[in-house]
């Protein structure tokens, strides 16, 4: 919508589409040509919008709150230019800093706010490395790319490209915004050197491997002594004189069904501790992916906004019922748990390091042992490939596929899908076998 001038006061109304599926109309107020207000609203049209904007303006005092804005703006500038005199790691810690950074306050405000784990890893690459490099104490003002260049070619002489790229993250943002500012002199990090790493494929369990795991007697919740109903696996006592014991330990029920979840729904890790049981309907056999969780953050929006529904595995619903009969027992079974308990506290799901020592644990239950493990590259998320890979080689396309698994394009789904398993290529053999006229 165009604008509409005011004593220097306009406006435009602008429109985005939130998770619902609705379009949410919001106004961008400006005076002379500079935003310094953003209002969303609940009109249903632009011009309802606009209706309302007019109003705003005609009752409220949007000039003073302007002349306010650039006011609070003029010393703001005044302490971005402080920024440039700051040593280099402590304008890093304050840049990271979900408290003090003007950068973090900024996303927020544009509701695109970075999650708690994010910027908890750039404050971690700070006090490990930044703050031992030789140019911690140097003023930001001073800092030039050989700085960094000195420091990354000694760091890839022990870190993966993949830490790199992470620490390249930690001071690439910082450095840019102060240059976008005219704080700095902008500083191009594209000519940083990092050591190529090649990619290994993630193996995927056999479809014999994966009915083994189905096939495991999982031991349930316990009671103790008081009669308490414990969710989690009972740890087992210590032998006397250091000993170890000889035989495995149980699996149990949660490590069971995480896995049992991930194999047969395909859903990312963070989607099954998101899971609710009002997400799971078992009269209709459907599976809702609404949700994902973060540790530090808590439920988001599912990766890349890939909410969707899936089937239900025949093989999941006695494992499903088992869990609600447990969650029943111990006052867990209202539509806004979460199926996956956390042993000591109810108000979060399964802890993500337990759901990955469950992967370990059924693995060693069925026979496959960490040295083949880390030789098959077999990790927790490999039992999405797996998924991929069953729905394709069931004779779903593509297009079908991805929408059983939430990727947003085919190209990625194409990395997860293209595993040849054994079974598929006994069929192939069969075929051509059958071709030559020979019977395998």
């Amino acid at each position: 919508m165009a604008r509409k001038r005011q004593n220097g006061l306009d406006f435009t109304v602008f429109s985005r589409k939130v998770s619902d599926g609705r379009r949410k109309f919001y106004i961008r107020f400006f005076y002379d040509g500079r935003l310094f207000l953003t209002r969303s609203t609940d009109a249903p049209t632009a011009a309802k919008a606009g209706i309302i904007a007019k109003r705003i303006m005609d009752t409220e005092d949007l000039l003073a709150v302007a002349k306010a804005k650039a006011e609070g703006e003029t010393a703001k500038l005044e302490a971005i230019d402080r920024y440039g005199q700051m040593p280099v790691v402590e304008f890093l810690r304050l840049f990271w800093d979900p408290c003090r950074s003007p950068y973090l306050e900024d996303l927020r405000a544009a509701g695109r706010p970075l999650s708690a784990h994010y910027t908890y890893s750039m404050q971690r690459n700070i006090e490990n490395v930044f703050v031992k490099a030789s140019f911690a104490q140097l003023p930001m003002c001073e800092l030039k790319f050989r700085h960094i260049d000195a420091l990354f070619r000694e760091l890839r002489k022990t870190k993966k490209r993949s830490v790199l790229n992470g620490l390249r993250r930690t001071i690439q943002k910082p450095v840019y915004w102060l240059a976008e500012r005219g704080v700095i002199e902008k500083i191009s990090l594209a000519g940083l050197v990092l050591p190529k790493e090649e990619a290994k494929e993630r193996g995927i369990l056999t479809l014999d491997e994966f009915q083994r795991i189905l096939d495991i007697e999982a031991v349930g919740p316990w009671q103790d002594e008081k009669g308490l109903i414990h969710v989690g696996t009972r740890f087992r006592d210590r032998l006397p004189g250091g000993a170890h014991y000889t035989d495995l330990p149980a699996v149990g029920w949660r490590e069971k069904l995480i896995i049992a979840l991930l194999g047969l729904t395909g859903m990312r890790l963070g989607e099954a501790r998101a899971l609710q049981w009002q997400d799971v309907d078992l009269e209709k056999g459907l599976v809702y992916i609404q949700r994902n969780y973060i540790d530090g953050d808590g439920l988001k929006e599912p990766k890349a906004r890939s909410r969707r529904t899936v089937p239900l595995s025949v093989a999941l619903v006695p494992l499903l019922l088992e869990a609600r009969k447990v969650a029943q027992q111990v006052g867990a079974a209202g539509p806004g748990n979460f199926v996956l308990l956390n042993a000591s506290d109810q108000s979060r799901p399964i802890a993500e390091s337990t759901a990955k020592k469950a992967w370990d644990r059924v693995l060693r239950a069925i026979g496959i042992s960490a040295e083949e493990q880390k030789s098959r590259n077999l990790v927790i998320h490999g039992l999405r490939h797996f998924y991929a890979t069953r729905l394709i080689d069931a004779g779903l396309t593509p297009l079908e596929a991805a929408k059983m698994t939430g990727h947003r394009t085919l190209a990625v789904l194409g990395r997860y899908s293209d595993h040849v398993q054994v079974e598929t290529l006994q069929k192939g053999k069969n075929a051509i076998d059958n071709l030559a006229g020979k019977k395998s």
